[in-house]
């Protein structure tokens, strides 16, 4: 289960060494709440802040920028030249990112999920040079996560979110005006739950409604949250929109356009989410060509996946202004402007 309403988990639960101090970050109470620390500026930045609480920026200076990258996926394994998947690949286009990153003045980089192709073995190979770094990097849950003995045998979730540094496989925080939500869309469905489970049990009826609906989505790779997370993701809309927060949703699997690798309820979800005037984005991974949609003005972003091509790397920098996100990508990222629409739903 995942945290309660305004109970913020701790950003960076795995030990940090001493080049990571410039970054370091960790939930702590203070007198008006629950808040961050930034430890080596000496400032407790509160995050249960309404928009009239945030310190006023200039209309042309970003509020904040963070960093996005996707399923980097990595293996030991030689190239799958059917999927054009190279997972060794991978170590070298994170350290390429993770440079270019640190040359950017970012709160926090968002990895949405995939950190290996299988086998919690491999996840050192990824997690070490992000824990080295001066980066604070956030974890997303990814399908291929849960995956070992080369995809025949699946992890629990507590396994997986120990071998990841994650205390919960969904959670939240607040910074500077903006709720960011971190789902765990992997958590109903039947290629990372356990057979015999009502998680799987209902992984299967879904799967059985979507494909008898003839519609693209209908693979066994996809999944969706359950009641309880979907109702811990309610709570949080609802009151992000009292707090006149504005809120991105980070998870694996999209949601929206149509497309193969969709959530198993996209269809209902999309217009679920819709009715949360919050909501400004839903950002993912999943889909290694990358794509972009928008519907009843929310952004629904899916950054192209690292593992993809020989050569060539995919991430980006967002920057929040008051008024959008500006999405700066790198290589096969294309750049995007995300207005902020305000919706009276």
């Amino acid at each position: 289960m995942g945290p309660p309403l305004g109970v913020w988990h701790q950003r960076l639960p795995r030990a940090q060494p001493a080049g990571n101090a410039a970054f370091r970050a960790t939930w702590c109470e203070t007198s008006s709440g629950i808040g961050l620390r930034h430890e080596t500026r000496a400032e407790v930045v509160a995050l249960r802040r309404t928009a009239g609480q945030t310190a006023v920026v200039s209309a042309d200076q970003p509020l904040f920028r963070f960093g996005l990258i996707a399923d980097v996926q990595y293996a030991d394994d030689d190239v799958n030249v059917d999927l054009d998947r190279h997972y060794r690949a991978s170590q070298t286009k994170l350290a390429a990112a993770i440079a270019d990153f640190e040359q950017e003045p970012l709160e926090f980089v968002v990895h949405l999920g995939d950190l290996v192709d299988h086998d919690l073995s491999n996840v050192p190979a990824m997690l070490d040079p992000m824990d080295a770094s001066s980066l604070n990097f956030l974890q997303v849950l990814g399908n291929h996560d849960f995956s070992h003995e080369g995809g025949t045998g699946v992890y629990d979730p507590a396994t997986v979110c120990e071998a990841i540094g994650l205390t919960d496989p969904y959670y939240s925080f607040d910074y500077r005006g903006w709720r960011f939500v971190v789902l765990n869309t992997n958590e109903v469905g039947v290629i990372a739950t356990q057979p015999g489970t009502p998680e799987h049990a209902e992984g299967e009826r879904l799967l059985r409604q979507v494909r008898a609906a003839d519609r693209v989505n209908g693979n066994p790779w996809n999944g969706t949250i359950g009641r309880t997370q979907r109702a811990w993701l309610e709570d949080l809309l609802t009151d992000a929109h009292q707090q006149h927060l504005r809120t991105i949703v980070f998870a694996h699997h999209p949601v929206f356009p149509d497309h193969h690798d969709n959530l198993l309820d996209d269809v209902e979800l999309r217009d679920w989410l819709a009715g949360f005037p919050s909501l400004t984005a839903w950002i993912n991974g999943h889909q290694h060509q990358g794509n972009y949609g928008r519907y009843r003005d929310v952004h629904y972003l899916t950054l192209a996946g690292v593992v993809q091509t020989a050569n060539r790397n995919a991430y980006a920098v967002a920057s929040v202004y008051a008024d959008r996100i500006e999405i700066a990508g790198r290589d096969r990222e294309p750049s995007r402007t995300l207005r902020v629409v305000e919706r009276d739903v």
